[in-house]
């Protein structure tokens, strides 16, 4: 069979597609990766076919759209910055998809961007086989909400709000897009036509996370665990840094510290914070600078700054984690083993750092919120027995990757001789 496998996004968002390329692969079928211009080259090191579309990501991160107005505390700001980015570069999207999928069987690809591949998909009559890596609809177990102890049902409820105001704030685009490509307007939100169709959406995160949820969801969303990357394909990418070995070789555990694709308001401010929060309490400083270049300028003896790392090969030598909350450096420091604290942004991530603090993992903090108490008491808590007792557990109990990648395989395969068009759910879940 003929995959396309499109992800948009930071290399958190591709990085668990391209494992799933690579599985597809090796059983086997023909799979061309579709990701923006810069994560190109990373799948091609990957060994996987790969075609550019989209928008630069970074360029897209670090607009004022995204950086500011996506951020803001308006949240009619935030609903306009959303409607527009539903629309930016939409026919463009939709377009190149339609060139991509000419004789794909199916189409697979993450959320970002789920209603353009979504339109795609139905124009082509073919399955659109979904990825998400957290929980993104209507259920009783992950809360948006920031509260302890809230009732399942205002969990539901608060999904079932956020899907109506997107809605509210997307739908004369979605109905401009899904016309170009001569389908009818739709009158219900993606969420709700995705659900509609007879595909499973797969679940690309561990069900010990969130207890509970894979019985509520059932087959409708399996919880396949979080995909990564198998060692032969994580050679075959390289890393930049050489030398790394030696120097975690050379003294204590660090703590690691990266905020993958995130743009930081104050980095210098930060970085102040984590060198003396580092001298207090005597620990190394293994920082991945990512594509904000965080903390370049502040290498010394006991500070090292890369580019990037190998989470798989690099994070069990550590310490701790300080990450900035994603989906893929969440499941990397619960799968090392090693307690972690989520210096939020937005998005997801204060999901993820709740996460961590119901596990007794780890908490989550908000990075306005960090200064040198709240870091040096976060920090001090990781470095406690019980917290790295607990990700051990956490770690023994998670799904492998090799497991996960072997499921949402199998389930692609499966999806791909489903009826391509709207029919009743298989579970009626919503």
């Amino acid at each position: 069979m003929e995959f396309v496998l499109a992800f948009t996004g930071s290399r958190g968002d591709v990085q668990p597609g391209v494992a799933l390329g690579v599985q597809l692969r090796t059983l086997g079928h023909d799979v061309t990766m579709a990701v923006p211009p810069n994560l190109a080259d990373f799948c091609r090191r990957a060994g996987i076919p790969t075609r550019e579309f989209g928008t630069d990501t970074k360029e897209l991160l670090d607009s004022a759209l995204v950086s500011a107005d996506l951020k803001s505390v308006d949240p009619l700001t935030r609903l306009r910055a959303l409607a527009e980015l539903t629309v930016r570069d939409g026919r463009r999207v939709q377009t190149e998809l339609m060139d991509l999928t000419g004789t794909a069987d199916a189409l697979v690809g993450g959320s970002v961007g789920q209603e353009r591949l979504l339109n795609v998909a139905t124009a082509r009559g073919i399955p659109y086989v979904p990825v998400h890596y957290c929980p993104l609809r209507r259920n009783s177990v992950a809360s948006l909400l920031p509260w302890h102890r809230t009732p399942g049902l205002a969990h539901r409820l608060s999904w079932a709000a956020l899907e109506h105001l997107t809605w509210l704030a997307t739908r004369t685009a979605e109905r401009e897009l899904a016309t170009d490509l001569g389908l009818t307007p739709p009158t219900t939100p993606p969420a709700t036509r995705i659900t509609n169709r007879p595909i499973p959406e797969l679940q690309a995160f561990d069900p010990v996370l969130f207890p509970g949820l894979a019985e509520e969801w059932g087959p409708d969303r399996p919880l396949v665990g979080f995909l990564d990357l198998a060692a032969r394909t994580r050679a075959m990418i390289g890393t930049e840094d050489t030398d790394l070995a030696a120097w975690l070789d050379a003294g204590s555990p660090p703590l690691y510290v990266g905020f993958g694709s995130m743009s930081i308001a104050d980095p210098d401010r930060l970085a102040a914070l984590f060198t003396q929060v580092a001298d207090e309490l005597d620990l190394r400083l293994l920082v991945a600078a990512g594509w904000s270049e965080f903390m370049v300028d502040a290498a010394s003896d006991r500070i090292r700054v890369v580019r990037t790392v190998d989470h798989a090969a690099v994070l069990p030598r550590c310490v701790a984690a300080v990450h900035h909350g994603g989906a893929g450096s969440t499941a990397a420091a619960l799968r090392a083993g090693i307690p972690a604290l989520a210096c939020w942004i937005g998005a997801d991530q204060p999901l993820w750092g709740r996460r961590l603090a119901a596990l007794g993992v780890g908490t989550g903090l908000p990075v306005a919120r960090v200064n040198r108490a709240t870091l040096t008491r976060a920090v001090r808590g990781l470095l406690r027995p019980e917290p790295r007792a607990a990700a051990q557990r956490v770690a023994a109990a998670m799904v492998s990757p090799e497991d996960a990648v072997r499921a949402a395989a199998a389930l692609v395969e499966v999806s791909a001789h489903a009826p391509a068009g709207v029919g009743p759910s298989r579970g009626g879940v919503r």
